[in-house]
């Protein structure tokens, strides 16, 4: 089984059951876990790691204390009902895809700078969920964009956290703004490296709709939403370098020194 990365950002948000469903399911960093609604008890646990191709899982628990299911598991049994649990929190039919490879890899660059001034096709703002005007990355980039982007920002409606959406980039140098919602740090409880590395695949993924060839990204998340610096700079190299995308050039641009660092160590280690 290989899961897409939209049904990974699905499973990070959380299922609470509706009706006759029993399960409850939530995520903690790349773990899965599955507990019986109506008695809370934890029965399942699936680990994840991310591929070129999606998420496939590379261990699981099953609970088998004798008190709470007899005195035997049928270990079959609980894989196949791990396997159609995963697939009704998913969202989505999780299907067999063979392992594929890009036959050119993004060049990745780290810069002290602007990401306003950055002479790139697209740039990618911070948004929020309701894609109105707000503070840090994405007051900047509306200052200079200029007007136009607020009032087209404003018939767009709306983002998801962990979903990109994409803008012309009006008065910047950029062809294109790419605007993501990152979520916020609360201790990787939340699904929070899902939602962050899909904050990247999912802006890559709008930079091929438009064509863009080089893409400029903040450092997503370690502003006002708390990501530790150096797991964002490792979870936005692991997210680029394993995406499946056109975009030929991708430049993480720093605020300070020290994400200038987390970035240039990061973008070493996944050498």
């Amino acid at each position: 089984m290989v899961l897409s990365h939209s049904e990974m950002q699905q499973i990070a948000l959380g299922y609470r059951p509706v009706y006759d469903d029993r399960w409850l399911a939530f995520m903690e960093d790349y773990r899965l876990f599955l507990h019986r609604s109506w008695t809370g008890h934890g029965i399942y646990e699936a680990t994840f790691a991310a591929t070129q191709t999606g998420f496939v899982m590379i261990s699981a628990c099953v609970e088998s204390d004798p008190i709470r299911h007899g005195p035997e598991v049928d270990l079959i049994e609980a894989c196949d009902l791990l396997g159609d649990l995963i697939l009704v929190v998913s969202g989505e039919r999780a299907r067999l895809v063979s392992q594929t490879f890009m036959s050119r890899i993004p060049q990745l660059e780290a810069v002290l700078g602007d990401i306003t001034d950055q002479d790139v096709d697209a740039i990618v703002n911070t948004a929020n969920t309701t894609l109105s005007h707000g503070d840090g990355v994405n007051g900047a980039i509306h200052r200079a964009a200029g007007p136009e982007l607020l009032r087209y920002y404003r018939a767009l409606g709306g983002c998801e956290i962990g979903r990109a959406v994409v803008t012309p980039g009006f008065r910047l140098t950029a062809d294109w703004v790419i605007h993501t919602v990152a979520p916020k740090w609360t201790g990787g409880a939340r699904g929070e490296p899902v939602l962050v590395e899909a904050c990247y695949r999912e802006s890559l993924a709008c930079a091929d709709e438009v064509g863009a060839q080089s893409v400029a990204f903040p450092a997503i998340a370690t502003g006002a939403r708390g990501y530790p610096l150096e797991a964002a700079a490792t979870a936005a190299v692991d997210a680029v370098r394993s995406a499946t995308t056109k975009v030929r050039t991708i430049r993480f641009v720093c605020i300070d020194a020290r994400t200038l660092h987390a970035f240039e160590s990061a973008i070493d280690d996944n050498a």
